[in-house]
């Protein structure tokens, strides 16, 4: 038995929706964002799309994406499967939508894909509290 070969990380992208097209499967990423704002804590975001794209592995891999806050050290969210590849030129393309997602403090956050217990890709952002505008 071979050992698994650990895929390799094309794309991760944090967006408000993906759009694949019928007939090319091609995606379109709307609301691309790096950013989330409240007004109070613990704050309810609506949606999250995550997209990712991976290559270079081969065979069947057991994969996880995850929201992890950094300062904490607590997922948030994520889930979890096998990820198929025909062989290690494959390109996979996946698409996770997270709804009501629920973040209980502002500060870094990290969006992470890990496949075989290795980490395949990260991508921060921050969960951040809007300023109150003062009247005048």
């Amino acid at each position: 038995m071979t050992a698994p070969v650990n895929p390799i990380g094309i794309a991760l992208m944090i967006c408000d929706q993906v759009i694949t097209e019928a007939g090319t499967n091609k995606k379109s990423l709307i609301g691309v964002f790096n950013k989330v704002s409240a007004r109070q804590f613990p704050c309810r975001h609506p949606k999250m799309c995550i997209f990712i794209s991976l290559t270079g592995g081969h065979g069947k891999a057991r994969t996880e994406i995850r929201c992890v806050n950094e300062l904490a050290g607590q997922r948030i969210f994520g889930a979890e499967g096998e990820v198929a590849f025909q062989n290690p030129n494959h390109i996979v393309e996946a698409v996770f939508e997270f709804n009501n997602v629920t973040f209980q403090t502002p500060g870094l956050h990290c969006i992470e894909v890990v496949s075989e217990n290795h980490l395949v890709l990260q991508r921060r952002f921050a969960v951040t509290k809007l300023q109150e505008e003062k009247q005048t």
